[in-house]
């Protein structure tokens, strides 16, 4: 009984480490989705907030595709640029 009992907590421990490891983002990228959620309208308000946010983003889309933030920031940028030419690059 002591032996699966160990086995159970080394599984779970490995299993928490494994999770967390994944789930960080990069400091920067952090930084700038901490706080509330924007709305696309907010950040339309707030150019040097989109950019910061946009930037960040798009430098780490594979751990930030699903940030509400990023998102938002993302339309934002999109709506922004719409009619000047410069559209923001999307990574897939």
């Amino acid at each position: 009984m002591n032996v699966i009992h160990t086995a159970v907590i080394t599984c779970a421990v490995f299993v928490a480490a494994t999770c967390t490891a994944c789930s960080k983002q990069s400091p920067v990228v952090a930084e700038a989705t901490a706080g509330p959620v924007l709305t696309v309208d907010d950040y339309l308000k707030q150019p040097d907030v989109r950019k910061k946010v946009f930037a960040s983003c798009a430098n780490d889309p594979g751990r930030t595709g699903d940030d509400p933030n990023c998102v938002n920031a993302l339309q934002a940028e999109r709506i922004a640029s719409a009619g000047t030419g410069r559209f923001p690059r999307v990574t897939p």
